[in-house]
């Protein structure tokens, strides 16, 4: 009699551990069970759905159950809840029945974070989590802004950006991913965006000074972003429909979306006696094998290793997600084949990076590893620089500018985490840095880095080398530096240092920052006399290198106390209002 593999969860995790366990091993019988009415679909390419820019529902479709079963032999068992799993006899109730199984794979996902707010089972208050939440949202839409959604697909959906029509209003309840894309997503369909967000920034995974480039996308694009303001209450009345904040300002709308964040769904983890970890995920071994041998987990509901720190984290991400069903779906197969502990056919899952983007009317956010923020609470002693280049060579047509920030440890510089905001070729970047923190490499590494060049995709120094050297010459002394953040903090202080602008005039009249003094690079040397010798000086021009070779002239000329403004006034001037 065939050996029975019984996998809970059928979409990102549950269905890679399902196909891959299949192609590990004919013999064995595998059963997934769906608790909903679909498997394997883009939870990534919801909110995409909704805006129209995916403009067919099929799409979302990964996988359908008929071809999962024609190509793999599992027998996937849509709308089937498990609902307890006895781990002695080793077998999962569905309802009435019971099935028994010789592995199990608990690939349950998350459940939604549902805040402390009045009214949220509203008609018009929607998640954006499952095929039935953008079908309710999608058909919302369609009652009181019926579109031609094949209009607003590609080039042609620029020209809905910054239309928004006042009749529909949208309140966007969090400022996460899929907040973000929704409130992108509605934007573009010519819906007026109000975002909400209790904490003091969108995007948590950024330093706040990266993310305001996004707000100001969301800005520009005629949304309205509310900080540090939580959402109270929902009234959800036909004539007037408003949510209450905690400053008690009401906002209108027509439809919410809440994007609250999600939790670890460990229920049936619990009922099995499993042991859950210091996050309250699952925790698992390398093979995803949790604490009862004849178990395995993968996805959002367990654990991983975080690479720059060692430590358990449970991150929800779709790329660890799939690579933990698949890890878990061979080794099960292994166990099932009756092969040794160390057969080296046996999968083992790296630490993850926390590697993740996001795009928003135009703007793109990407960041892998530590911030800073999360350094600092770590406990670790890191540096940070912040660069300023081009996505592609500069005198070619289209150069974007893109800010990068990037967090070392202080003492042997090794990188510990990057976050890029631009407009193109973020994706690009992230993933070079993505790859560099998976091999342990230092910024000093980075400068060595060998990159396609070519001038429609990058530089002959790449902005992604660039940042390297900027942390590098920072890490090995040559060029001590601070941040926007910090140089703000030191100008408000009783004896600020003295800030000089290297630019030239017609920048410097252009804008400023407060306090500059305005020496252009080619005039420091002849100047020497108006910069005194026992004051702290910080030197900055607009995006980081002019500021370097001016600080280079005032060290070479017996100056031991002057910094470069990393990023310069490029970076400065946009972040300008987080500093107080």
């Amino acid at each position: 009699m065939s050996k029975r593999l019984v996998i809970v969860g059928g979409v990102a995790a549950g269905a890679s551990a399902a196909a891959k366990a299949r192609r590990t091993d004919e013999d064995i019988e595998i059963v997934m069970c769906e608790a909903g009415p679909y498997m394997s679909f883009a939870n990534c390419g919801l909110p995409y759905y909704v805006g129209g820019e995916i403009a067919s529902r099929d799409a979302l479709f990964v996988a359908h159950p008929e071809r999962f079963r024609d190509r793999f032999r599992v027998d996937v068992r849509l709308n089937t809840r498990v609902m307890a799993v006895d781990a002695k006899a080793q077998q999962v109730a569905l309802g009435d029945a019971t099935l028994a199984y010789d592995r199990l794979v608990l690939a349950t996902g998350t459940v939604p974070v549902m805040p402390p707010i009045e009214g949220l089972d509203a008609a018009n208050v929607f998640l954006c989590r499952e095929i039935a939440d953008v079908d309710a949202i999608h058909d919302f839409l369609e009652r009181v802004q019926p579109r031609d959604m094949e209009g607003l697909r590609g080039v042609d959906r620029d020209r809905f950006l910054g239309a928004q029509d006042a009749g529909v209003h949208a309140l966007i309840v969090g400022g996460g991913y899929i907040g973000l894309e929704c409130a992108e997503q509605l934007i573009g369909r010519g819906v007026r965006v109000t975002v909400v967000e209790a904490a003091e920034q969108v995007m948590a995974p950024l330093d706040p000074e990266m993310t305001q480039p996004i707000v100001q996308a969301l800005m520009d694009a005629g949304a309205e972003v509310i900080l540090s303001d939580g959402v109270e209450r929902l009234e959800p009345a036909d004539s007037h429909a408003h949510a209450t904040l905690a400053s008690g300002r009401e906002i209108p709308f027509d439809l919410a979306i809440v994007g609250a964040g999600v939790r670890p769904n460990v229920a049936l983890a619990e009922v099995a006696g499993v042991t859950l970890g210091t996050t309250g995920a699952i925790a698992v071994d390398a093979h995803q094998r949790t604490s009862d041998a004849a178990i395995f987990a993968g996805g959002d509901n367990c654990e991983s290793v975080f690479g720059p720190t060692g430590e358990a984290v449970n991150i929800h991400l779709a790329g660890p997600a799939n690579k933990h069903g698949r890890v878990a779906g061979q080794n099960a197969a292994l166990d099932l084949a009756g092969a040794a502990a160390d057969d080296p056919r046996r999968l083992r899952m790296g630490a993850i990076l926390g590697t993740s983007i996001v795009r928003v009317c135009g703007v793109t956010a990407g960041a892998t590893g530590l911030t800073e923020k999360a350094a600092r609470a770590a406990g670790l002693d890191a540096a940070t620089i912040y660069h300023l280049g081009a996505h592609h060579a500069g005198y070619y047509p289209g150069a974007a500018l893109m800010g990068i920030k990037l967090v070392f440890a202080r003492d042997d510089g090794r990188l510990l985490g990057a976050q890029a905001v631009g407009r193109d070729g973020v994706d690009k970047r992230i993933d070079v840095y993505a790859t560099a923190l998976q091999a342990g490499m230092t910024v000093a590494e980075l400068e060595d880095l060998d990159l396609a060049y070519a001038p429609p995709f990058g530089a002959a120094r790449d902005v992604a080398m660039m940042a390297g050297m900027v942390a590098a010459n920072a890490w090995r002394g040559l060029s001590p530096g601070v941040g926007p953040l910090a140089t703000f903090a030191e100008l408000d202080a009783p004896a600020p240092p003295l800030l000089i602008d290297v630019r030239s005039p017609r920048e410097y009249a252009a804008g400023q920052l407060d306090g500059a003094v305005n020496i252009p690079w080619e005039e420091l040397r002849g100047r020497l006399d108006e910069i005194p010798r026992d004051r702290p000086v910080i030197v900055h021009c607009n995006a980081g290198y002019r500021s370097y070779c001016a600080q280079q002239v005032l060290r070479a000329h017996g100056y031991d106390n002057v910094r470069n403004l990393y990023g310069g006034y490029g970076v400065a001037s946009r972040v300008r209002g987080l500093a107080g």
